[in-house]
């Protein structure tokens, strides 16, 4: 239970940094929080997989689905908080 809840958090928090708001727009709205949404984690697996790739080189271990996933997720919830700051306060 203490994994879903993780897992949930960090999905939400997903969610909730992705949203791409253009009032009056609401397909605009959409479409550019799917697209945007998609783009973050494929970046996240590319960063859980550059992880693993690391840690299989440096320590010789294998990781773990489990914590493959979690770095994946936190990865791409850091970068659409980071995405998210950039777009709503880059002066346009």
């Amino acid at each position: 239970m203490k994994n879903f809840r993780e897992y949930l958090f960090g999905g939400i928090l997903l969610l909730f940094f992705s949203i791409r708001y253009y009032p009056g727009y609401p397909q605009r709205t959409l479409l550019a929080t799917g697209k945007f949404l998609v783009a973050v984690i494929l970046y996240g697996l590319g960063v859980a997989f550059l992880c693993k790739w690391a840690i299989r080189q440096f320590f010789k271990k294998e990781l773990v689905w489990e914590n493959f996933f979690k770095i994946a997720l936190w990865a791409a919830v850091i970068m659409s908080f980071g995405e998210s700051l950039r777009h709503y306060f880059y002066p346009y």
